[in-house]
């Protein structure tokens, strides 16, 4: 992967793979989606389905740290801004894609925009294929370490990839 990114850049990138990449029959890939880092101690995540079933650009920060809080919870030090989760919205708006929700976001490390159009159908499909697990040792479930799961997440084209090319 590159190193990090500017964020328009990392966007931009994420959104091209997100909607335009078409992942191989034979892909899977993790619930999570696929993590941009951005300049700044940042990280775009491009998720293709919610449980929505529409996908989440997710802003966060790549090294959070921690302390214990008021209520005894723990609570990051370093933070997204009061205006980053906004301004990712507004970026995706102007950019086209319009935004159903938005959460988490300013005091947490992490904060959720869900958009309205469904992300490219391999994309969700490589998802659904990691969600029903291995086929070869179903007992284990995604929790599997052998080498046909394995080269099912490695045949799966990442956003790295688009922005190394």
């Amino acid at each position: 992967m590159t190193d990090h990114l500017p964020l328009a850049e990392a966007l931009t990138a994420g959104l091209h793979w997100l909607y335009e990449t078409e992942q191989p029959d034979d892909a899977w890939m993790q619930h999570h989606g696929e993590q941009i880092p951005v300049i700044g101690n940042r990280f775009l995540a491009f998720v293709p389905t919610s449980d929505g079933g529409l996908p989440v650009v997710v802003i966060g920060v790549v090294k959070p740290k921690w302390k214990e809080g008021p209520r005894g919870d723990m609570v990051p030090t370093n933070p997204l801004t009061p205006i980053e989760l906004p301004r990712l919205a507004a970026e995706l708006e102007q950019r086209g894609y319009a935004v159903r929700s938005t959460w988490n976001g300013f005091p947490g490390a992490t904060g959720s925009v869900g958009l309205a159009r469904p992300a490219h159908p391999s994309q969700v499909a490589a998802v659904k294929r990691y969600r029903a697990g291995c086929q070869e040792h179903p007992a284990r479930s995604v929790f599997c370490e052998c080498a046909s799961w394995r080269a099912g997440f490695e045949r799966a084209i990442c956003p790295s990839a688009l922005t190394t090319a």
